[in-house]
């Protein structure tokens, strides 16, 4: 049978404390070997997962997307579900960069929704591409308790990051943790939800619409903050 480039490489590189090699092929070491298969599959996750969906996505699909054979899955992920956190938390790490980079904005730090508005248009820009999407917003629910917990902490990392901004500010002592908490939450989901309707819908709506309506969730938040006492 003929073997790929990869595998002719790492045939019979020895091991020292159970650890590869790093013999170099090509200008490229066994560490750099191992990362560009794994982004390769993470790609092929996304491809996959993104279009055809997560609960039908086999090892084999996804080794036949990213052109690698089943041993270099298995040498980077113990199953599909282990790629598929890898994918949404790759894909949600990147929204989040997104939002913060909007919210450092100059014209952002002076007017919150200047802001607002930036980092909508940030998401919902993201969200445009349907694999993103589907992957960020629908794949991810409800395939396992673990997988639940990564979205979880994932909507609750960036709901923390809503109520940060909020705190810069406006005063807000008299919110408490739990209510704060909950406040980043809601503005998490007056964003998720126009997103899954956007998606499953066929992106029939303009993307300004969409950033437009969100935008007023949270004017709204902002008004009734700037006119608890205080503030």
């Amino acid at each position: 049978m003929t073997r790929s480039f990869s595998e002719l490489a790492d045939a019979g590189a020895p091991a020292v404390g159970g650890a590869p090699a790093g013999r170099a092929y090509a200008g490229e070491s066994q560490l750099e070997r191992v990362a560009r298969r794994r982004l390769q599959f993470l790609d092929a996750g996304l491809q996959v997962f993104g279009t055809t969906g997560y609960r039908t996505a086999t090892v084999r699909q996804l080794c036949r997307q990213a052109e690698l054979t089943d041993r270099y899955f298995y040498e980077s992920f113990e199953n599909t579900e282990d790629l598929l956190v890898a994918v949404y938390e790759r894909e949600f790490d990147h929204l989040q960069q997104a939002v913060l980079a909007a919210l450092a904005d100059e014209a952002a730090l002076r007017d919150p929704m200047v802001a607002v508005e930036r980092a909508l248009n940030a998401v919902f820009e993201m969200a445009s591409e349907p694999r993103v999407a589907r992957v960020c917003w629908l794949e991810v629910l409800g395939v396992s308790d673990r997988v639940n917990s990564v979205y979880t902490r994932n909507i609750e990392r960036f709901a923390a990051m809503v109520v940060a901004f909020a705190r810069r500010q406006f005063s807000t002592e008299d919110i408490d943790e739990t209510e704060s908490r909950m406040l980043g939450i809601a503005m998490i989901g007056a964003v998720s939800q126009p997103i899954a309707h956007w998606l499953l819908g066929g992106y029939r709506e303009d993307r300004t619409k969409l950033v437009a309506a969100t935008s007023r969730v949270f004017r709204g938040v902002i008004d009734g903050l700037r006119s608890e006492p205080g503030v």
